[in-house]
């Protein structure tokens, strides 16, 4: 009996790999893939991080550059058809864009014109759609406050919260020895991206505030270019915040979250101004780490039971107070994190 064809699902993803949590969602999404049944096919910006990793899970990749949008009528019909042509050739059923931030690209309209359904992934908060994301057949939003809070109100959408690769987690090391901490010391993080509305400043003002010698204060993520990603924070500007308090360390980008989170008691997430799901909380929860997270936009929904302490974002320091490092204030809620995913 021959066996029946899978559907092949065309991901047009923004980045490989390498930025925000959009990105790690959806390269968690295709490890979960059921690959008896679909064939995913991903369209990437450029070669970045992530092209060793699918090469390791044998999922097909193209280098095919941003979304085209229109640069010019025979620009824009090349582009098109181009898209027309991928497609077909490699029997693409539905087209999955991994966030909303397009106008008019000539690969929604070629998707449209073969009937191809279009599903878009709202990752973050979207008031202001593209004129072509009345094309899609379905919006895809990661919380119900996303999605609640998100236009156009004429597609349909439903809620998918983000997903982790528990191994992943179950696999990291400690790190603590690379990063100059004690086996004593009691490491609160901050992951994400280094922008106000991440709420970086409150990150540090808690540190500021929190008088116990054994605290140690971990920043990771990547510093950028405020121009192009407004609200973004210069290293400078960061170093400059944190000040003279050594208890407090900028460690850059790291692509090996799960060993920081191995490294860490305590996470923070001191969001403000709409956090979409929260990725931070659920990741943090699967390597059965306890969440300070501010009670902002989706992160609610993202916590559960005794695994969560949500606060206001200006009260977030009276929160975290690091006791002795191994107690049961540690352990007990963080493994309730990890049982609740």
């Amino acid at each position: 009996m021959k066996a029946a064809a899978k559907h092949v699902i065309c991901y047009l993803t923004e980045s490989a790999g390498d930025w925000g949590g959009a990105s790690r969602v959806l390269f968690s999404n295709l490890r979960l893939l059921d690959r008896a049944r679909f064939e995913p096919l991903v369209l990437l910006p450029y070669k970045g991080r992530i092209v060793p990793l699918l090469d390791q899970m044998a999922v097909a990749y193209v280098i095919w550059g941003q979304a085209h949008e229109p640069a010019g009528a025979i620009r824009y019909a090349i582009d098109m058809a181009a898209s027309i042509r991928l497609f077909r050739q490699r029997r693409v059923e539905v087209l999955h864009v991994n966030g909303a931030n397009y106008w008019r690209p000539a690969e929604i309209l070629a998707a449209k014109l073969l009937r191809v359904p279009i599903v878009t992934h709202y990752h973050v908060v979207v008031d202001k759609p593209g004129p072509f994301v009345k094309y899609s057949s379905l919006i895809v939003a990661v919380s119900a406050f996303t999605a609640d809070a998100s236009l156009p109100k004429s597609v349909p959408r439903t809620v998918v919260h983000n997903s982790v690769v528990l191994t992943r987690f179950d696999e990291a090391h400690d790190i603590r020895e690379e990063l100059g901490l004690a086996p004593q010391d009691v490491v609160v993080s901050f992951v994400g991206q280094i922008r106000d509305f991440k709420g970086i400043d409150l990150f540090i003002r808690m540190a500021h505030a929190v008088a116990a010698p054994s605290a140690r204060f971990l920043i990771v993520g990547e510093c950028r270019d405020p121009n192009r990603f407004p609200g973004s924070y210069t290293e400078e500007r960061l170093r400059s915040e944190i000040g003279d308090d050594s208890r407090i360390r900028y460690v850059g980008y790291r692509s090996d979250v799960e060993n920081i989170y191995r490294a860490s008691d305590i996470v923070v997430m001191p969001s403000r101004g709409g956090e979409p799901f929260g990725l931070i909380t659920i990741e943090a929860g699967a390597s059965r780490r306890p969440v300070v997270a501010t009670r902002d936009g989706g992160c609610a929904g993202a916590l559960h039971g005794d695994a969560r302490r949500r606060a206001d974002a200006e009260t977030t320091h009276g929160r975290t107070r690091p006791a002795n490092r191994g107690g049961a204030v540690y352990r007990a809620p963080g493994s309730r994190a990890r049982a609740g995913l």
